[in-house]
């Protein structure tokens, strides 16, 4: 199974890949029992606080950019649905 996920992934990548991109590897598929040896990283408060600090800015952008466009979806009446023969469309 990591064979062929490997080689649809690296078909992908080279029809749809930027020049130079890596191919994947069938090992890089495989699932990893050894998890004992693995220790898992303890994110430190002040990274929790920087990624808090990201995702706000990047949701304040976004909502500054809906208001300078105009778009404010929230307050727009709704949109009548076109008439059709077939109820389901």
């Amino acid at each position: 199974m990591a064979y062929i996920s490997s080689l649809l992934i690296n078909l992908v990548i080279s029809v749809h890949g930027k020049k130079g991109a890596k191919y994947t590897n069938p090992m890089d598929f495989m699932l990893e029992w050894d998890l004992e040896k693995q220790e898992p990283k303890k994110q430190s408060l002040e990274e929790m606080k920087a990624a808090l600090r990201g995702l706000a800015s990047y949701v304040n952008r976004k909502g500054k950019e809906k208001k300078r466009n105009g778009l404010n979806l929230m307050n727009r009446p709704p949109k009548r649905f076109r008439q059709t023969k077939n109820p389901g469309l």
